[in-house]
């Protein structure tokens, strides 16, 4: 099933590879490269899913904003400390080591969808 997808990550070629996979599988996926970007996209559109990098300055404040907006926020990093850290901030996200494809980030949303 189609999903909506908004990736947030300052590394464009990480953010691209993965909304241009994402899309091949199906979905919506739009691209943020700062935390400001992202929290007007989340203000403007619906997502099922907002992945954020946690490295990301203002992360916390993304994920903030797509836990306000009902979205399903994923923090993602390369470092189990930088993940650790986020998990305590944001105890409802779901946390995604880097590397990942996009079919670990789509399994979040399989409940969701398979409920209709």
């Amino acid at each position: 099933m189609k999903s909506s997808f908004l990736i947030v990550d300052a590394d464009r070629n990480f953010r691209e590879a993965l909304a241009i996979a994402l899309r091949l599988d199906g979905h919506d996926a739009i691209v943020a490269s700062s935390a400001e970007e992202a929290r007007a996209l989340l203000t403007a559109h619906r997502f099922a899913c907002c992945a954020v990098d946690a490295h990301l300055a203002g992360a916390d404040a993304v994920l903030e904003s797509a836990a306000a907006a009902g979205v399903f926020a994923v923090a993602t990093g390369p470092y189990p400390e930088l993940l650790a850290a986020a998990a305590a901030r944001h105890p409802r996200a779901a946390m995604l080591a880097k590397p990942f494809r996009a079919l670990d980030l789509e399994r979040f949303l399989e409940p969701a969808l398979a409920a209709g």
